[in-house]
């Protein structure tokens, strides 16, 4: 996902969008926290704003997870929209003039030619939009406590009254009198 932003990078206001239909590298890997079930979909607008470029865009990613209450896998649908400023080495000093909150936080981005590589971007966006606790669906019932069992695919018999610890003498005093 290589862009050229030479001719935009000379022309205050210039603007071009770029479109892609690519596999992320590195994310599709089996052992990989988040796997990308098919080609991510990206279409990015590049806009010289002075002294740096801003990258407008939305993403549509589809990525295979696990429930955190079943732990059964099943895809989600991520479709982030992002907005970034990237500031090419030549244009550093007039950014940080513009910008000095930017110096402070060391958040900005700095291209050293005329090629952005956007999958790094991408690849942040799609994880930063996957939820804490991904849900196989809302209604989603997980699994017994007791013992394991996918309450979403049948009902086990187990008994799941939480008993008070500070009484749990007491029901075991009434179980051995009976």
């Amino acid at each position: 996902m290589r862009i050229n932003v030479a001719k935009i990078r000379k022309a205050f206001g210039a603007s071009e969008v770029f479109e892609f239909r690519e596999l992320l590298e590195g994310m599709d890997a089996e052992d990989a926290a988040v796997k990308i079930t098919r080609p991510v979909e990206v279409r990015v607008k590049v806009t010289n704003v002075g002294n740096s470029l801003l990258l407008e865009g939305k993403i549509c990613a589809e990525v295979k997870l696990s429930c955190s209450r079943c732990l059964e896998v099943f895809t989600l649908q991520v479709e982030p929209e992002f907005s970034e400023e990237v500031c090419h080495a030549a244009d550093e000093q007039a950014y940080l003039a513009d910008h000095p909150e930017a110096a402070k936080e060391e958040d900005y981005t700095l291209l050293t030619s005329d090629e952005l590589e956007l999958a790094p971007l991408v690849g942040e966006q799609v994880v930063l939009n996957i939820p804490m606790k991904p849900l196989c669906s809302e209604a989603c019932q997980g699994l017994c406590p007791k013992c394991g069992l996918n309450l979403n695919e049948q009902k086990c018999n187990c008994d799941l009254e939480p008993v008070d610890p500070r009484l749990a003498g007491l029901a075991e005093f009434f179980k051995r009198d009976q």
